[in-house]
């Protein structure tokens, strides 16, 4: 169950349901900009084949069970309006990334790229690529992030994000 993260009706609501409060993600949305340019990154539809690096890329960026990224990736596939792309880098698969187009958005969901490919500077050139693709055919760009996710909300808020709404995420035992 989730909640508006300032709502304190929302709250005793949930509380007096017994739910407990699991954790809480903040909506952000990308601020127009200038950008610089996201050379040596390739962007790639995924194909079948790439299912199993899918998950591996799941596991080891996200820490998921690997059944659990499984049963996931497989319900992605074939999802209308959305596009799951490979991100390359030197023809080698190193992450990958969702964009979702509804309604004149364009969101970003499953961003990661493998551990040991982090911190050089991938992942910020692949936001800048979705961000100059998706606005460029008149999407606004937007995405949700654990606030606890200091390394991601600091990408995030590099390349333009800023945080327009946050949503608090409680856990109800049947």
């Amino acid at each position: 169950m989730n909640a508006p993260s300032g709502s304190d009706s929302a709250k005793a609501f949930l509380n007096k349901q017994g739910t407990e409060y699991a954790f809480s993600e903040h909506q952000m949305e990308w601020q127009e900009g200038s950008l610089e340019e996201a050379d040596g990154v390739t962007l790639r539809l995924a194909q079948a084949e790439d299912l199993d690096m899918r998950i591996r890329i799941s596991v080891e960026a996200f820490g998921t069970k690997e059944e659990d990224a499984k049963a996931m990736e497989s319900r992605i596939d074939g999802n209308v309006g959305t596009n799951m792309l490979m991100i390359e880098v030197n023809e080698e698969t190193v992450g990958k990334i969702r964009v979702a187009l509804e309604d004149g958005q364009a969101w970003i969901y499953g961003f990661s790229i493998l551990p040991e490919q982090q911190g050089k500077g991938i992942g910020r050139k692949v936001l800048r690529r979705v961000i100059k693709d998706q606005s460029s055919a008149g999407y606004s760009i937007h995405l949700e992030v654990e606030t606890k996710n200091d390394h991601a909300l600091g990408l995030y808020e590099s390349v333009g994000f800023k945080s327009i709404h946050t949503q608090d995420y409680y856990t109800y035992q049947l």
